[in-house]
């Protein structure tokens, strides 16, 4: 192990992808494509030394630069969080959809990025369909303490697996004429007999599963805010925010909906807006309107530098419809040499029925997964020379970006219809409602029951999508209430800036030099802006 920063950068990173392969093809370091993470206890073992030793190293290291400095900070963290995640969340003792989850993305991160050199993909693909048997027939071992709201969002995900693998091999995007076509039909019936195997095991599982195995505790929880995120707030804290937030966002969807229909219930004003929405022969060309009228909007007013990298809108590849209802981003890898993001739309097969976005959302959702939320900062990001910043993240500055971007765009004039407005708002009000849920229910004994009611209650969802969003919270502790917390550490950080800069504070400075930390988290960003720690 080398005694420099960057070559502990380096060795650190290296370390990273052995044990994160999935993430290693995400990133686009292809070395490891065609396998697995292992976590049997000898492997686990082999993590937490190397780990603890990169920590010690690091600890001792010394920065030549406030921005070596920085990025010092940001390994230091991120191998911290990992031990964390070892020795005491251990999400692979109680969580089946992590392993899932691992399983289904490593394959899919194949398919959906097959168009660099399809061959060395297609030999990628063929041995992760091989070694997924074995993947899943240890995540079963691992499994010691599983929790059932957990178990059952692993059995929900079973069938848009095996149509990831049983359609998306078939999908005319993706080539494969390199592969044997017996040898890709056996691997391919392997893989769905190992998931067909792995959802008869969750009910085994179940049968042995805790109900609220899935909180990790106040403890754990503040720690997770603290290493993972650098957010010095405590659950508690965090909790008074969301209440105060949610009742801020609440008065104005109140007052916006009595603006648009005087004496409605604001949840019906939301419902008649929804009956507006794109027919489904016009929807790509209506989000592709909308991305380049976002585009035009930002560069006109001068408000950040945005990359020249192409976004394609595109239907959802029939692989992922399962897994993306409505619309979704995919970026390009830190690493890749196509710096090429995909705004997918799912379409629907003709015969089903049509549920768009409302027309109202369809642009903040542009403005949140696009321009100029995920799509630039994350190739801003990848063209960083430091590539610490390029790797490294938090889904508090990653989510909280986007999340402020919506409101950046609101204010700035581009969200400008009272439609629009009330939409911008309702999403604020659901963000706010996140950071209470998320920590009720790891830090407070919330029931997974009234953290759906209170979905369906106050928001309006759908009984089945209130669902689908507590299963999230409980398997992601700590990554819901980025998004508000996010945004709202953002916000600050911008105020700070223009008190501190006076008449030399310039927005689009502002936004460049903030997206110059990747999604590091923004206290970092706030060291290296001279703002303080």
């Amino acid at each position: 192990m080398t005694d420099t920063l960057p070559g502990i950068f380096d060795g650190y990173l290296d370390l990273y992808w052995r044990t994160h392969p999935v993430e290693a093809t995400h990133a686009g370091r292809h070395e490891m494509d065609g396998i697995y993470p292992r976590f049997d206890a000898e492997s686990l073992r082999e993590q937490i030394a190397a780990l603890t030793s990169y920590t010690l190293v690091l600890e001792e290291a010394s920065a030549d630069s406030l921005a070596e400095e920085i990025d010092r900070t940001a390994v230091l963290q991120d191998a911290r969080h990992q031990l964390l995640i070892l020795e005491r969340e251990r999400p692979f003792a109680k969580n089946p959809a992590f392993h899932l989850t691992l399983a289904l993305s490593g394959i899919h991160l194949l398919l959906a990025r097959n168009a660099e050199d399809p061959p060395r993909r297609a030999a990628a693909l063929l041995e992760r369909l091989r070694e997924l048997a074995g993947f899943l027939a240890s995540a079963v071992q691992t499994l010691t303490e599983p929790a059932r709201p957990l178990v059952a969002l692993a059995s929900a995900m079973v069938p848009g697996g095996l149509t990831l693998i049983q359609s998306g091999l078939d999908d005319e995007a993706v080539d494969l004429s390199s592969l044997d076509p017996a040898d890709l039909a056996s691997a391919r019936a392997a893989a769905v007999a190992a998931l067909r195997t792995f959802s008869d095991e969750l009910v085994v599982l179940e049968e042995n599963a805790r109900d609220g195995g899935f909180a990790i505790g106040r403890d754990l929880f503040d720690r997770k805010l603290h290493t993972a995120h650098l957010i010095q707030e405590n659950a508690e804290a965090l909790l008074r925010y969301g209440e105060r937030l949610r009742e801020e966002a609440l008065a104005e969807v109140v007052r916006i909906a009595g603006e648009i229909e005087p004496g409605a219930n604001w949840q019906d004003v939301i419902a008649t807006l929804r009956e507006d929405a794109p027919a489904r022969e016009h929807v790509l060309d209506e989000y592709q309107d909308a991305l380049r009228s976002a585009r035009d909007f930002v560069l006109s007013r001068g408000l950040m530098h945005v990359p020249d990298a192409d976004l394609r809108v595109t239907p959802t590849p029939h692989f992922l419809r399962a897994l993306v209802p409505f619309a979704a981003y995919q970026g390009p890898g830190a690493f890749d040499t196509a710096q090429v993001g995909q705004f997918y739309v799912t379409l629907p097969n003709r015969d089903a029925s049509w549920r768009p976005m409302a027309r109202a959302e369809l642009r903040s959702t542009v403005v949140h997964e696009a321009v100029p939320g995920h799509h630039v900062q994350v190739t801003t990001g990848n063209r960083l020379r430091s590539v610490v910043r390029r790797v490294l993240s938090t889904p508090a500055a990653r989510e909280g970006w986007a999340l402020y971007s919506e409101t950046l765009m609101a204010e700035s004039g581009f969200l400008s219809s009272r439609a629009e407005a009330l939409f911008h708002a309702y999403h604020l009000l659901w963000r706010a409602l996140r950071i209470i849920l998320d920590v009720s229910l790891h830090t407070k004994d919330m029931a997974v029951e009234t953290a759906g009611r209170r979905l369906v209650d106050e928001l309006g969802f759908p009984a089945g999508q209130a669902a689908a969003e507590v299963m999230r919270y409980c398997a992601y502790p700590t990554y819901q209430l980025c998004y508000a917390v996010g945004r709202r550490d953002v916000l600050r950080l911008r105020d700070d800036a223009r008190q501190a800069r006076g008449g030399r504070f310039a927005l689009a400075e502002f936004h460049d030099e903030l997206l110059s930390y990747g999604a590091l988290p923004t206290a970092l960003a706030r060291w290296g802006m001279g703002l303080g720690r």
